[in-house]
């Protein structure tokens, strides 16, 4: 039976092992009239059975469960059809190298939920409203096609530890950006000579897991940002989860807590305008696939400081927000395919060099 959704109505299929984790989101969704849970499963196998004759909006998807785990269901639902899937799993330290395999595979988005966290699961319900009504508009053909592969062979990296950068990168990202992070860092010569600063929407306890796979794919040296950092050729920073990133006039790192900006924190908005005021002219922007409008003003201000500015294009993008807004304010010197940023980005730094 083909379930259709009614005008504004989001259909969303939960799959999980667990009769409690299926009770309490279905509970935690039942007060909300544009979205309606319209098919669970225990388990990839039998989630498998049943999108053969529904296309929800949004699938829950946990990622241990028996018979058919959560990877293998994306990895096998893919060759079906396309499908907008979050993944909703229970926090552990371990977990997060399989959460970002699976947003690898073709996941868009995921909601951690650590255990024994009372306070988590209070704010639970706002978090996955929010993120299921962003991912049911998302655009998952993206996804699937170009899911990335298994990761190459760690990188070979320069043992010299390179000076200050005279140029840096800003790359702004959320929803449907992390394999775009990793296929434009795959492609960075290590000598190029600019620093890199890495603004990802996402909790602060993936971070420094993205940073080190991220770090084992890349030429250049990657890791979480740290206090005082010096921007550095060849190296790229990712701010820390909960913490906004501040450029310094002495080009150092400055981490705080200051008030969220557009309702996040890290804000791209606090790096890109920081990082305009140290590097003037020398500062390149780039937004890519995420929600709402951080990072438009950000790339505002590069541009009034006669910097320059990327933007990943909608076609490529799986939500195109945050680049439309800045787009939206003539604020993009070039809208790019997701593929060709990397090259882009190069030409960009070796402009005038």
């Amino acid at each position: 039976m083909m379930v259709e959704s009614e005008k504004n109505q989001i259909n969303v299929m939960i799959i999980n092992d667990s009769p409690y984790m299926i009770e309490l989101l279905r509970d935690l969704l039942s007060s909300e009239d544009n979205i309606k849970v319209v098919e669970t499963a225990r388990d990839g196998i039998e989630a498998l059975r049943k999108i053969k004759h529904l296309t929800p909006d949004v699938i829950l998807l946990d990622l241990e469960m028996p018979n058919m785990d959560g990877l293998s269901f994306i990895e096998k639902v893919a060759q079906e059809k396309l499908l907008n899937i979050i993944i909703v799993s229970n926090y552990s330290k371990s977990g997060t190298k399989l959460i970002l395999d699976s947003l690898e595979l073709g996941a868009v988005d995921f909601i951690s939920i650590p255990q024994d966290d009372n306070e988590v699961i209070k704010n639970l319900k706002t978090i996955l409203i929010s993120k299921i009504e962003i991912v049911s508009r998302s655009n998952p053909n993206i996804l699937v096609p170009k899911a990335i592969s298994k990761l190459r062979p760690p990188a070979i990296k320069s043992d010299i530890t390179k000076g200050m950068a005279s140029k840096v990168v800003v790359i702004g990202a959320s929803t449907g950006a992390p394999r775009v992070i990793t296929s434009i860092l795959r492609d960075i010569p290590k000598e190029i000579p600019a620093g890199f600063l890495i603004v990802q929407h996402m909790s602060k306890e993936f971070i420094s897991t993205f940073a080190e796979r991220l770090d084992e794919v890349s030429e250049l040296h990657v890791r979480q940002a740290v206090e005082n950092d010096l921007i550095q050729e060849g190296a790229a920073l990712l701010a820390p989860g909960d913490m906004h990133m501040e450029v310094l006039p002495s080009r150092r790192i400055k981490l705080n807590q200051g008030p969220k900006r557009f309702g996040v924190r890290p804000a791209v908005n606090v790096t890109m305008v920081s990082a305009s005021e140290a590097f003037g002219a020398d500062t390149i922007g780039i937004l890519l696939s995420g929600m709402g409008q951080d990072g438009a003003f950000g790339m505002k201000m590069i541009k009034k400081r006669r910097g320059m500015t990327l933007a990943q294009n909608q076609s490529s993008s799986v939500v195109f927000g945050m680049a439309k807004a800045a787009n939206d304010l003539n604020a993009v010197d070039k809208m790019v395919n997701a593929d060709d940023l990397a090259q882009e980005i190069i030409r960009m730094v070796n402009q005038n060099v």
